[in-house]
């Protein structure tokens, strides 16, 4: 299996791609790293930190393995893209950011993954041209310090985060 290392501050974390099951998710993924940005915290979905992909950098894939959607746990990281203009609900304050496609990997760093204030939010039937979500990849190594710094993104602000291939 091949591996990945996410690096915030110079903490990192390896993970695990999960070729076995989404291998054309993972054969994209892998051919536009590196990938570094600047990451974001997804306070209503807890303990998740985003990095958007941007530029020859953004993906458009299909869905590919099991479902996922509403079901992740700490470590999992997911491919994540939505349409221009599939947002839900009338969000006026963050209005131009939702009228953008959106093409992102999403990183479950710690307890409790999903579980936050989008728990009371119920899943929704995500039409696949609109929106894919694919679980591609889990840590193997997560360091409580890589989770520290991901938290303080949630207190503090956004960091640089990169994303590259594991060469070991």
């Amino acid at each position: 299996m091949r591996r990945l290392v996410f690096e915030l501050e110079g903490i990192q974390a390896i993970a695990e791609m999960h070729d076995d099951i989404v291998p054309e998710t993972c054969d994209a993924v892998w051919e536009i790293l590196p990938v570094e940005g600047m990451s974001i915290h997804a306070n209503w979905a807890s303990r998740e930190i985003m990095l958007h992909l941007q530029g020859d950098k953004i993906l458009r894939l299909p869905p590919e393995g099991p479902s996922s959607h509403g079901v992740v746990a700490p470590g999992d990281i997911v491919y994540f893209w939505r349409a221009p203009q599939m947002s839900r609900g009338k969000q006026l304050a963050y209005s131009s950011e939702f009228e953008r496609e959106l093409s992102e990997f999403a990183i479950f760093y710690g307890e409790p993954s999903g579980l936050g204030l989008a728990a009371s939010d119920p899943a929704r039937e995500a039409d696949p041209t609109l929106q894919v979500t694919t679980l591609f990849a889990t840590f193997i190594d997560l360091p409580a310090d890589f989770m520290n710094k991901c938290e303080e993104i949630r207190h503090r602000g956004l960091k640089r985060l990169v994303v590259k291939r594991c060469e070991e």
